[in-house]
């Protein structure tokens, strides 16, 4: 089945399938495929089915539309094959047409030259982060002020813990 596979920093990062004889790409929510990037217009272009293949359209989209870094004229189709990269905006996406990369390569066979014994685990993929629509930073001005408003929170329920029993003890 023919897909989108977005890619952050050249790596495979989600796979959008392409699947019914039309899917829209853009910003807004009614969309196929939804991106989530200032530079994706609210439906910012199309890929129709024919035959086996996809066609793109640019829809109007402010940042336009590229293939192969050639920019796509608004409203002229132009044809996928397989492997090439699609930017929306800067959002760069590769179209697989059958689901497999023409450049792919067969996994090597099992113990291929590796001792399991002393064989290390490796670190995992930070691409995911780089996408993510939920980016967390966290400086160091935010973590005093954190601080600051927890000390004097602190200190005011001391206060009124102080005033009340206070208050107990004169009546």
């Amino acid at each position: 089945m023919p897909k989108l596979v977005l890619l952050a920093e050249g790596r495979p990062a989600n796979e959008y399938p392409l699947a019914g004889s039309s899917v829209k790409v853009g910003r807004s929510a009614d969309n196929t495929i939804q991106l989530f990037d200032d530079s994706v217009s609210g439906h910012h272009a199309e890929l129709t089915a024919e035959g086996n293949n996809y066609v793109l359209r640019d829809l109007g989209s402010t940042n336009g539309t590229k293939v192969n870094n050639e920019s796509i004229p608004q409203g002229q189709p132009r044809t996928l094959t397989g492997g090439e990269v699609v930017k929306f905006g800067i959002i760069e996406c590769r179209y697989d047409s059958e689901g497999k990369r023409p450049s792919s390569r067969p996994l090597p066979p099992v113990n291929a030259g590796v001792d399991l014994k002393t064989a290390t685990a490796t670190r995992p993929s930070t691409v995911f982060q780089n996408v993510s629509p939920f980016k967390k930073k966290v400086d160091k001005s935010s973590r005093v002020i954190q601080v600051i408003i927890v000390v004097l929170a602190v200190c005011a329920l001391g206060c009124f813990g102080f005033l009340l029993w206070k208050f107990i003890q004169q009546h």
